[in-house]
Order: C-alpha cells, then structure tokens, then sequence
C-alpha cells in the first residue's frame, strides 16, 4: 500500500522527452516511406519509358523490314493501273506510287501543318516517315484460286475479301492494281472477286469507292498468283489527346490518324543508300525530295527518344547533346532495319 501511494505519474520532462523520441521515430518512418514512394514513382517511370521505346522499336523495325513489297511482279512496269485518277478518292501519292516508292519521309518538320496532308500538329523539329508495301489481303487464311475467266476472278472461301477494297493481283510475270466492285459465288464454292468499270459502290451511290478503268487483265492470274492490299502509312510525332504529351502517331491510306505508342517524345531517322550499286550501304542522308535518292536506299535507321508522362525527380538529364530539366525520366533508342526487299 505504501509503494502504490508514491506512484503519482509522469513529469514534464519524462513526457517531452517521450513526445521528441516519438516525432523521431515518426519522421524515420516518414522518411522511409517517401523513400519508398519515390523509388517506386522512378520504377514505374522507368518501365513506363522501357516499354514504350521498346514496342515503337520492334514496331517500326517490323515495318521497315516489310516495306516495298508488291509480291513477285518484276517491276513498276509491269503492273497495270486500272484505278481512275480522276476519281476524288484517288490519291495519287498512295495508288500511284504502287509498285515503287515504298520508302519516304520528312526531316525535321518546319512547321506543324503542310508535312502530312490532313494532319495539322506534326511536332515541329521531328522527322515522318513513310513506308509503303502490299500485304496479304486474305489476312493469310485464303489464296487465289484457278478461274475460269478473267472476270471475275476466283480466291477461296475463307478469303475475307470485300467490294470496295483496293487490291493488287500479282504472279511474276505482271500485277493488277484495281478496286473490287462484287463478291459472290464462284467455282466450287469459292469466292467470285468482280472489278467492273466504273462503279462507285452499291445502288449507284458513291460508297468512297475508286472506280474501275475499262482495262483488260494482263495475264490469267490463278493458283500461281497473290492478291494484295496496297498500304502507305506514315509515321509521326504529336500531342497525344488524352495525356497531352507527344505520342508515336500512324496515318494509314489517308484515313484518320492512330495513336500507337504514348510517351515517344522525338524521332529522327537516317536512311542507308547504295550509290554505287555494289549492294553495300555507302551513304547515310537524311530524308531527301529525290526519288533517285530514296530509290536507293536499303536500310533505315530510327532513333525514338522516350519519356515519363510526368515529373519524377530527375533534376538534370543529358541526352544526346540536349540537356532536361523538367523532372521527366527519358532515354534514347536507335533501331536500323534492313529493307528485305531491297539490295542484296
């Protein structure tokens, strides 16, 4: 009883020195979690840059790799245009340039506007590049088959094939660039591919359509042909819509641009020519306006410049020669690619 009468409670001291032990403590684990966070925010802004410089890369090595192919037709010669560039929906610098001019582009765009026909927010000061090509237009589950007359033509029943598309009928002695205007039944239950002249789309109303040229076919294309889908496509750099930052963008046949990959900040791209024709690269040059030039060239090589959607605490960043200190985690890419179609 005497031992419990003296116990009266703490002093004033014993309880500063409590609450400053407790706000030590409080602010080590304070500490640690801000360490934490930020570890994690560095993490995630780096994976976020890692992922999005790696698929552009491997995206646009794939494309490079494919560009310039028209099936096995020996030349521009030897496919016949049956497009009517005199219709509206005829783009000259798509449907004229099949079976050359698979490779372009833009170095260092001087203005947002003007560079792509359509596209007004082109980030000044990067490059564009356009690659042009035709792919499998069954989606690889049909092929052509044996016909009995040129039209229509015959392809198999599993070849997605529609009225309105632009297709390219090629063997290796000539190719056909026309629009098919009807799918119907065909041989053997296959699929009867029709290119009359003249049609603009079903029930006589313009469907976006290019019509036909009244041409005859230049060989009879069966089992030992391919049929294509022409593309062009044209990659650039601008403000994404929904983050506002700069986005990897495609624009595809003159349609409405696609956002591919968020956080590509700038792209620059060099292209690798044979002047001599030995098939060796001797010449590395920026995007020229000469054909002669661009008609040369075999390899391209793409550099991709990838950064965080926000600030991240890095204070100073130096990338190639340009210093950063908006607090955005970045870093740089380069890609080359051999064009597979051409040189050696």
């Amino acid at each position: 009883m005497r031992m419990n009468s003296r116990q009266r409670g703490l002093s004033l001291i014993e309880l500063m020195i409590g609450i400053v032990l407790s706000s030590l403590l409080l602010l080590g684990v304070l500490q640690i979690f801000d360490s934490n966070r930020n570890t994690m925010r560095m993490q995630m802004a780096y994976s976020q840059v890692q992922e999005s410089g790696r698929f552009a890369t491997d995206f646009l090595t794939r494309e490079i790799r494919m560009a310039d192919f028209w099936g096995c037709a020996p030349n521009k010669d030897s496919i016949r245009n049956h497009l009517d560039d005199s219709d509206d929906d005829y783009i000259p610098a798509i449907h004229g340039q099949v079976g050359a001019g698979g490779v372009g582009g833009t170095n260092n765009a001087p203005s947002s506007s003007g560079v792509i026909p359509g596209i007004d927010d082109v980030k000044i000061g990067t490059d564009t590049l356009t690659l042009s090509g035709a792919e499998n237009a069954c989606g690889g589950t049909g092929r052509m088959v044996a016909g009995t007359n040129e039209n229509p033509l015959q392809v198999s029943a599993n070849c997605n094939v529609q009225a309105g598309q632009v297709v390219l009928i090629s063997n290796c002695k000539a190719g056909e660039l026309l629009t098919v205007t009807g799918v119907g039944s065909g041989d053997s239950g296959e699929k009867a591919i029709a290119h009359a002249a003249g049609v603009d789309g079903s029930d006589g109303e313009d469907q976006g359509w290019i019509k036909n040229k009244p041409r005859t076919l230049q060989e009879d294309y069966g089992t030992d042909s391919t049929i294509l889908r022409p593309y062009s496509r044209t990659f650039f750099i601008a403000d994404s819509n929904i983050t506002g930052t700069p986005s990897l963008f495609m624009i595809e046949n003159g349609r409405a641009a696609q956002e591919l990959v968020p956080g590509i900040e700038d792209m620059q791209v060099l292209y690798g020519r044979d002047s001599t024709g030995d098939g060796v690269v001797d010449t590395w040059q920026e995007a020229s306006n000469n054909p002669d030039q661009m008609e040369g060239v075999m390899v391209i090589r793409v550099q991709l410049l990838a950064a965080s959607d926000g600030s991240v605490g890095v204070s100073r960043q130096v990338i190639d020669g340009t210093v950063y200190t908006d607090g955005r985690l970045r870093k740089l890419y380069t890609a080359t690619a051999k064009i597979r179609n051409r040189g050696i």
